[in-house]
């Protein structure tokens, strides 16, 4: 199985390099045999390869990579229910495809806190396990919603 990783990535090389892992390589400083690697789903990223990844590419193209990042330490339980997308403004969505959220309808605010999200990941190795932790919660609570109790 390919990871959400590295499918976005061939997506986005293939979308916005036009196909080249070379020039893709060459914005964000990472070598291109390791992005090959990466969009085979042969290796994954580390936490410094993601924070290159969001300080070099705009935040339209980081997103969704940090986003396909997350999902990957999300529990295999929930993967089919939770799925993040970037979309163009006034995207249609749809219940029967489960959980999908158009980055480009987010406010600045809620683009704000998946930032920051993205920077705790990259920069607390204890992040993915809180997240994991967070995500079995929810799922347990089986509304989706926290007691406010």
């Amino acid at each position: 199985m390919v990871s959400h990783f590295s499918a976005e990535l061939a997506a986005l090389i293939q979308r916005e390099f036009e196909g080249s892992q070379l020039k893709f390589g060459r914005v964000t400083g990472i070598d291109q045999s390791m992005v090959s690697r990466q969009c085979a789903g042969v290796s994954l990223p580390d936490r410094a390869t993601i924070g290159r990844v969001t300080r070099a590419l705009p935040e339209s193209q980081s997103i969704p990579l940090v986003v396909a990042y997350l999902l990957d330490h999300c529990p295999v339980s929930l993967r089919t229910r939770v799925r993040v997308q970037a979309g163009a403004r006034g995207a249609q969505q749809r219940a029967t495809e489960g959980l999908r959220i158009d980055l480009g309808r987010l406010t600045t605010r809620q683009r704000d806190l998946i930032r920051q999200l993205a920077d705790l990941v990259v920069a607390d190795p204890g992040a993915s396990d809180l997240l994991s932790a967070f995500l079995k919660f929810v799922h347990a609570s089986g509304s989706g919603q926290a007691d406010r109790g």
